[in-house]
């Protein structure tokens, strides 16, 4: 199977400005995952701990996160200089101070080795599909679990293939489709916490 191609590149300015001023309009109920995302952080770590987000974008969730919890350390991941900028004007400078920003596609066969340490917390929110084919994402899981700390949580959330959500079964995976891409990678204690709208999370944390 060919991979999806996208309808537009956001490492260029303009498509990551137009994409930013219309994901939360489409989808405002997006909030409602960074609040979870927020009180679970607090609930593991005390409101501490070292978090990734795999293909972070404009920066919405972390500026939620940085200003919500105040002693955490923040790390983006992006293939997109543009959409750094973008998230960097979002922060105050004593919420930069703990943000920092690493540029890396991962499409790309060892993407994990431009992440130098491990996580407590990995997110990706909204972005899995732009592996660009659900055939990849077990091997995605699976390098995931090398950035993780012993005892760390994996967040995935993103849209569903479904007759309520959408409708692409090649870029997006039904609910079983993600709990087996999930345990090809080892992960076992899968939950599903949250779902709105099409959108869904997957949540593993490691004992």
């Amino acid at each position: 199977m060919n991979d999806v191609a996208s309808p537009i590149d956001l490492r260029n300015y303009e498509d990551a400005v137009e994409w930013q001023d219309t994901a939360n309009v489409k989808r405002p109920w997006r909030k409602d995952f960074f609040d979870y995302y927020v009180n679970l952080i607090k609930t593991h770590a005390s409101d501490q701990g070292h978090i990734l987000e795999l293909g972070a974008g404009p920066g919405f969730l972390a500026q939620h996160l940085l200003s919500q919890l105040p002693n955490i350390q923040y790390t983006a991941f992006d293939f997109s200089e543009a959409m750094h900028q973008l998230a960097q004007q979002k922060l105050t400078s004593s919420e930069r101070a703990r943000a920092n920003y690493l540029i890396g596609n991962f499409k790309e066969p060892e993407w994990q080795n431009a992440v130098n340490q491990k996580y407590d917390f990995i997110i990706i929110h909204q972005a899995l599909h732009e592996l660009r084919h659900k055939k990849y994402a077990a091997d995605f899981h699976k390098k995931v679990t090398t950035l993780l700390e012993p005892q760390g949580c994996y967040l995935v959330c993103d849209h569903l293939c479904a007759p309520h959500a959408m409708q692409n079964d090649q870029l997006y995976m039904n609910k079983q489709e993600h709990i087996d891409a999930l345990k090809a990678a080892a992960f076992e204690n899968i939950k599903m916490p949250l779902e709105i709208e099409g959108l869904c999370l997957f949540e593993m944390c490691l004992d």
